[in-house]
């Protein structure tokens, strides 16, 4: 999905789903606050932080769980 951020407009999102962003966009990592958030919460341990101006894609399935879905699909040689 594809979001346009204004000039200090900013979208926290899991740090997987980040597809791709404008050139003009700062990204920032943070740290998930609370241990229990860590442990029982679903989620990673750190946020991405994207700054806008500019666009930024988003996708639903995070990249190591799209790799995972594409590798039996991978010819490898072997």
């Amino acid at each position: 999905k594809e979001y346009n951020l204004q000039a200090g407009q900013s979208m926290v999102l899991d740090t997987g789903y980040l597809a791709a962003m404008s050139a003009t966009c700062t990204m920032e990592i943070q740290s998930v606050a609370g241990i229990k958030n860590k442990l029982f919460g679903g989620e990673g341990f750190f946020n991405t932080v994207v700054n806008g101006p500019g666009k930024i894609w988003i996708q639903s399935m995070p990249i190591s769980a799209m790799a995972g879905s594409l590798a039996p699909f991978i010819v490898t040689g072997h």
